[in-house]
């Protein structure tokens, strides 16, 4: 209780002093801090050491770790390289610092010394944080790679994956919209499951399902991502996607380091289409009408005969509504304060964060307040507790869906707003304006989130080699959802309601993880590294939700606050669901001479949703590498390689994912009561899913090959991975037949079953290199590249047409017409076999077969009038060849450049943005190439075709692409100067994100590729400027 009172009113002090922080200088504050700090070390000291730590080149070594050997006691150079560390004498003291040779000297009377550390040829002996351990990297058996926290800082995002997409060879990150607030979608190797989950397991300082979309970037340390079975069995039922650890900054003994990092960024322009205007649009109109009418029109009144509409062209009234959309730009501010330090006996590490992201639209924005606390104290040399804590409170405002469509196929003359800029609703005779949500309380859609991560944990060492740890964690989610659609709004309402429209959803999530690891480290004999692990999980999950919503509100002004004003209708729903897992793990890790390694793995997980019976699996896993580098005979190759390790593996991991909690039984639900002979009695009503006693687990058999090489002391890495995987009893939901007698309200129901397989193969590549390092010039570069084939191989009943599910092909496939041009003049009477005319949409048909008279298949050749039923075919899938990530980062004196630019290949895209041509008098998209008979080679069909049958097959399109994601440039301030301001480090940045967009199509050169053909909310450019100060 005294080390809990003291830890208490020193955390009291600090936030004190950040109170005081506006009335004091920055230098007091520092002197402050440092005092406090002083105050926390209980060891009597000796003798104060001094010195400077610098690299072979002469450049002082900044966060190098000084610390008397096999003790706590210890320090960390500053900006200039330099320390002082109060030494008892009794020990020795080792300098170190990632990617250097450690130095370990004894003091012999001297009190100042001068170290230059050697780059270390062998920097495996990095940390890799695997699951529940770390393992040095020259250990590592498995498919691991780790991202520091260099490769986040600069991005406009606050979103963490987003900060990574590219970078990590065999992850699929996608950001599908521009929408404030939106995530990212993550697929690590391909999609497995077809109903189940896809998505990886995230841990973050060992809470497993914790949420990285609530983190702060700045707040992480180190991200590792296991890739294959071996690494990933030790989850067991959570690791058949790959699981990505997230380790938050921890605080570290010596003086205080305040950071603080703030940034501001605004938008460039959206990468979408617009719609025509001016004299383009009269061209298409004209079309339209000569399509129409045999000729084109004498004058504009041909074409519209409303008096309003002639005035507007005549007064060049014209509209751009994406513009008009778009007045304001996007824009984001971020500013992050953290506070790192201790001492030997507590350790603290604390942030605080404020984030404000204004969307394209108005009225689009989130706002979001977040605290981290990290603390870790050594009771005893033997014993050592701690805490990590995360609050987030968040306030989202969002848009609906449609306003970039409503606007691209707005009628583009008249008057948006009047003259006292409001909307004008009808803005030019029989046209409503698109802009009915930005009219005042006709839309509202707000989520008030709150999130908190708690965890805490106790470690003991009561044996050399031995370790117990204890953790116990909690996470509550609680967020409110209040929505308002009034009868301007373009936003549609629930099924049986009308406009006006009121909705409010509150929900409430807790979890519960308790974690028992015991860890022994031994050599029984000299050369022989032995790890044991053994693991106890169990997990507590709740939801509940309840919900109201009404209509016939009399005033807008209400929104969502007051839904008793709703008379016309209304209905409450409220629901509760509870989940458990419980389960056990072994780990054997073996290591000898350093040279060969061997892991292997079992876990035995149990889940309260599975069916009785099926509740429990098991989940094993192996692994060896060998370190050829290290053998004898590699001796003459050491001057040019420096690593070569041969890496297999084969584990096999589980999924239960994608189902509810009672998903393993019939669900029910009771409806509104009636009376029978007088009595009210309710009226219940089977619905999916229908139960499933034999429903188990979804398992992945995955094999891994892998080489990690090397070269020039490791200026040049590679680390290349194949991978063969296999997923059975697909955790699939099937639809039972109607002859079943199993429905609900007359319609089939669905259960879920295991049956069907599924098959990804691939590879990736992972280079580093170090290309130039001199005193003043360093340029290194990073690539990486993903490759993977992934295809359904068995189902149930063959394939799914009805669910776009085939044999033989990706999960994720298109299933339509197939484009094949626009008919051309000169082919006018070979389109009338197919009941279509010149300037009408080609398409790719399917031989039909009839029998004759004498019972023989007749074939047509194709040649017949298109069908919506017969003529559709499989067209391709959004998995692409090849993801390629390139990273340059460059440094000059005080400057420092890093370019980032990625290509993906190979996908087909349905461009929902292409499919708003509809060839009819719309507006249509910008820069459209419609066929007329003076243009036949276009793209799009003629504007007013009688028929447009087979036009959707226009938006399958190639969506490869290449695109800069991020260009930085950055500006550390001389060392004198921020001396002289009383701070350690200042950095100036400004970047450029999304900057360049190359689609290797034509017709998607105005939108960006990367979200998939969505037309909801477009990604777009954005220009950011930083400033980092530490002191």
């Amino acid at each position: 209780m005294l080390g809990i009172s003291f830890v208490a009113n020193n955390l009291l002090l600090i936030n004190l002093l950040g109170l005081m922080k506006t009335f004091i200088n920055v230098k007091n504050m520092r002197v402050l801090l440092i005092m406090l700090f002083a105050f926390l070390s209980v060891n009597a000291i000796a003798q104060n050491i001094t010195g400077t730590v610098k690299d072979n080149l002469g450049e002082p070594v900044i966060g190098a770790s000084v610390m008397e050997k096999g003790t706590s006691n210890g320090t960390i150079t500053d900006v200039n390289g330099q320390f002082t560390l109060r030494a008892s004498g009794k020990y020795p003291i080792e300098v170190s610092y990632i990617g250097y040779a450690k130095q370990v000297f004894s003091l012999k009377g001297k009190t100042t010394f001068s170290i230059v550390l050697e780059e270390d040829a062998n920097t495996l002996d990095e940390v890799v944080v695997v699951g529940y351990g770390t393992v040095r990297k020259a250990d590592l058996s498995g498919s691991v790679v780790s991202i520091s926290k260099e490769d986040i800082k600069g991005t406009p995002t606050s979103n963490v994956m987003e900060a990574l997409q590219g970078k990590i060879a065999g992850a699929d990150i996608m950001m599908g919209s521009g929408a404030v607030g939106e995530d990212v979608d993550i697929l690590l190797r391909g999609s497995r499951s077809i109903n189940g989950s896809n998505d990886p397991l995230f841990i973050i300082d060992g809470v497993q399902g914790a949420s990285y979309s609530q983190l702060n970037p700045n707040d992480i340390e180190q991200i590792d991502v296991l890739k294959d079975a071996s690494s990933t069995a030790i989850y067991g039922s959570a690791g058949a996607n790959g699981v990505i650890i997230i380790t938050t900054k921890r605080g570290a003994a010596g003086k205080v380091t305040v950071n603080l990092d703030t940034k501001y960024s605004i938008s460039g322009g959206a990468n979408f289409v617009h719609g025509m205007i001016g004299d383009e649009w009269y061209r298409y109109q004209s079309e339209y009408y000569r399509t129409k009418n045999g000729e084109y029109p004498e004058d504009f009144s041909r074409m519209f005969t409303s008096e309003a509409i002639q005035q507007a062209y005549a007064n060049n009234q014209w509209i751009d509504w994406i513009d008009e959309a778009t007045k304001g730009n996007a824009s984001q501010k971020d500013v992050n304060l953290s506070l790192r330090g201790g001492s030997d006996k507590i350790k603290i590490y604390t942030s605080f964060s404020y984030n404000n992201t204004e969307g394209l639209l108005s009225n689009e924005n989130q706002t979001r307040y977040g605290m981290r606390f990290n603390v870790d104290y050594q009771i005893r040399k033997w014993a050592k507790i701690g805490a990590s804590s995360a609050l987030t409170y968040t306030i989202k405002n969002s848009r609906g869906k449609n306003i970039f469509t409503k606007s691209l196929t707005a009628f583009p003359l008249g008057k948006p707003y009047d003259e006292n800029g409001n909307i004008n609703v009808d803005f030019i005779e029989g046209e409503t304006s698109p802009f009915g949500d930005e009219m005042e309380n006709q839309y509202a859609n707000q989520t008030r989130t709150t999130y908190a991560n708690v965890n805490g944990y106790l470690e003991i060492t009561p044996l050399k080699g031995l370790s117990f740890r204890s953790q116990i964690s909690t996470t509550l989610n609680n967020s409110r959802n209040g929505q308002y659609i009034g009868e301007h709004s373009l936003q549609g309402v629930e099924n049986g309601y009308s406009a006006p429209y009121a909705y409010i959803n509150n929900s409430y999530g807790y979890s519960y993880l308790w974690d028992n690891v015991l860890t022994y480290n031994v050599e029984p004999l000299k050369g022989h590294k032995v790890t044991l692990t053994g693991v106890t999980s169990w997990s507590h999950g709740q939801s509940d939700y309840n919900n109201m919503r009404a209509s016939g509100q009399p005033l807008d002004s209400y929104l969502f606050y007051n839904m008793a004003s709703g008379i016309t209708k209304y209905g409450v729903k409220s629901n509760y669901s509870q989940s458990q897992k419980m389960s056990y793990a072994l780990r054997f890790n073996y290591v000898y001479k350093d040279k060969y390694i061997a892991s292997f793995t079992t876990r035995w997980d149990g889940a309260s949703h599975l069916a009785s019976g099926h509740k429990w699996e098991s989940f094993p896993a192996g692994a060896l590498a060998w370190r050829v580098s290290q053998e004898p005979f590699m001796k003459p190759t050491k001057k040019w390689l420096s690593n070569l390790k041969l890496r297999l593996s084969y584990g096999v991991t589980g999924n239960s994912g994608g189902m509810g909690a009672y998903s393993s039984q019939t669900g029910a639900a009771t409806y509104s009561p009636v009376s029978i002979d007088g009595v009210l009695s309710s009226v219940s009503q089977l619905v999916s899913p229908y139960g499933n006693p034999s429903i188990g687990w979804e398992k992945t058999y995955q094999w891994n090959y892998g080489v990690d090489l090397g070269f020039f002391n490791n200026r040049i890495s590679l680390s290349f991975d194949y991978y063969d995987s296999t997923t059975k009893d697909l955790l699939f939901s099937r639809t039972l037949p109607v002859t079943s007698a199993i429905t609900a309200w007359g319609s089939p129901m669905t259960t879920w079953q295991n049956i069907g397989e599924t098959s990804n193969k691939g590879y990736e590549i992972q280079l580093s290199t170090v290309n130039i390092k001199s005193r003043n010039f360093q340029w290194s570069s990073s690539i990486s590249y993903t490759h993977n084939d992934e295809k359904i191989v068995d189902l149930p009943d063959g394939d799914l047409i009805a669910k776009k599910l085939f044999e033989g092909h990706p999960i994720k496939t298109f299933y339509d017409f197939k484009y094949a041009g626009i008919w051309s003049t000169a082919e006018e009477e070979e389109a009338a076999k197919y009941g279509c005319q010149p300037g009408y949409v080609k398409i790719q048909t399917v031989e039909q077969f009839t029998t004759d008279e004498n019972g023989n298949l007749v074939g047509d050749g194709g040649v017949h009038t298109y069908s919506n039923t017969r003529d559709m075919q499989i067209l391709g899938s959004n998995v692409p060849d090849g993801i390629l990530g390139v990273n340059n980062t460059f440094k000059y004196r005080d400057f420092d450049l890093s370019v980032f630019a990625m290509i993906r290949y190979g996908q087909m895209i349905e461009s929902k943005t292409i499919g708003w041509y509809s060839a009819n008098g719309n507006n249509q998209p910008k820069g459209t190439d419609y066929w007329t008979p003076e243009n036949q080679s276009a793209y799009f069909p003629r504007p007013g075709v009688a028929s447009t049958t087979g036009i959707g097959s226009l938006k399958y399109i190639d969506g490869s692409y290449a695109k800069i994601k991020n260009i930085t440039l950055g500006y550390t301030f001389p060392k004198k100067l921020c001396k002289t301001l009383g701070l350690e480090k200042c950095r100036l940045y400004a970047t450029a994100y999304n900057v360049f967009v190359l689609p290797f199509k034509s017709e998607l050169k105005h939108t960006d590729p990367e979200n998939n053909g969505s037309d909801t909310f477009p990604l777009y450019k954005t220009y950011l400027l930083g400033l980092n100060v530490s002191f």
